[in-house]
């Protein structure tokens, strides 16, 4: 079959398809898709001989031994039923491709479909449940990471380093704002840690044509962490519409969550800060790439440079950021209730 390149992309761009496919004894290529939802990695799917394939070029800032963590926690829980993806070894063992000055590799493509934003609620129902499910598979489970990401989900790190900064008048009032606002978001310390998946944006899960939960991507971020920031993230994530908080978004799927039994260990005030402490962490970093100018990817169709792509991304978490401040007390309130409530474990 004759290789197609989607969205007419010019084969000179993919010097290093020949070698990855021959490396990872995929077969002959026959379709390259890139897959453009990814912030960091640069990513493809490829149909070749041998299947259908998820293919991407690690970022400079990771270590090679993310790619070996991602397996050993990705062996486990597939042992306990729980859909992840499989990276491919290559013929002498490896994981990966070292090619033009870059590390490339390939995991197996799970079956199912991804969106962006959740057709309906239901199906952020599915993913809480789903990230209940793991997180009582994860609480009992220990591993010795080989690799993390330097100061990832470290709120105060960022905090630290943005005061440190000597802010240009085109981006004050955002400094300003981070500075002032992120100290009295900090959790206390002390909170109960384990591991988790700490990327559980909804574009990392997939389901079926039934709507149902049918697997969870990336592996890169796995960690110790509590699950306030755990949650935090992910729900700051599910409940984004535009520049605006969904308030049933959130809700949608701390009821999934609720079906596993774990939400009653919580604390709704903590479970809310931690969603506006997520807010701004995202924000943060974004400003901190606008100082550094090296680390998210980002479009150059919308934007002249990488730092005006992070400021816009910067100043949409603020708006998120008091748009949730306003619809906290109903939102707390509701959460209360939810936990009140919460039905019998699943299984």
């Amino acid at each position: 079959m004759a290789r197609t390149w989607a969205g007419d992309l010019p084969t000179p761009d993919f010097a290093w398809l020949d070698p990855l496919v021959r490396h990872f004894q995929l077969g002959e290529p026959e379709l390259l898709e890139a897959l453009g939802g990814g912030l960091v990695h640069q990513t493809w799917k490829l149909k070749a001989g041998q299947g259908s394939f998820v293919v991407q070029h690690l970022h400079p800032q990771f270590d090679p031994a993310v790619t070996e963590d991602g397996q050993a926690i990705g062996s486990w829980l597939r042992q306990q039923g729980f859909p992840v993806p499989q990276f491919r070894r290559a013929r002498d063992g490896s994981l990966h491709l070292s090619w033009g000055g870059g590390l490339w590799r390939v995991m197996d493509c799970l079956p199912g479909s991804s969106y962006s934003t959740p057709p309906a609620w239901s199906y952020l129902e599915q993913a809480g449940a789903a990230v209940g499910r793991l997180h009582r598979l994860l609480a009992g489970w220990h591993y010795s990471f080989r690799f993390q990401i330097p100061h990832f989900h470290d709120t105060a790190y960022f905090w630290q380093q943005l005061c440190q900064r000597s802010p240009d008048p085109e981006i004050r009032a955002e400094w300003q704002f981070f500075v002032e606002t992120v100290p009295r978001l900090l959790l206390p310390p002390g909170l109960p840690t384990q591991i988790i998946h700490a990327d559980l944006k909804f574009n990392n899960f997939l389901f079926d044509e039934r709507g149902k939960f049918a697997g969870l991507v990336d592996l890169d971020t796995f960690m110790d962490h509590n699950l306030y920031v755990e949650l935090g993230d992910a729900l700051r994530s599910w409940g984004r519409r535009g520049e605006a908080v969904e308030a049933e978004a959130i809700l949608a799927g701390l009821r999934g969550y609720a079906q596993t039994g774990n939400l009653r260990a919580l604390q709704p005030e903590l479970l809310l800060q931690g969603i506006q402490l997520m807010t701004l962490e995202l924000g943060m970093r974004f400003l901190l790439d606008w100082f550094e100018d090296c680390y998210w990817n980002w479009d150059p169709q919308r934007y002249a440079s990488r730092r005006d792509h992070n400021l816009a991304r910067c100043r949409r978490q603020i708006r998120l950021y008091q748009h949730l401040t306003q619809i906290a007390p109903q939102l707390l309130e509701s959460i209360y209730a939810l936990a009140s409530g919460e039905g019998n474990w699943l299984s």
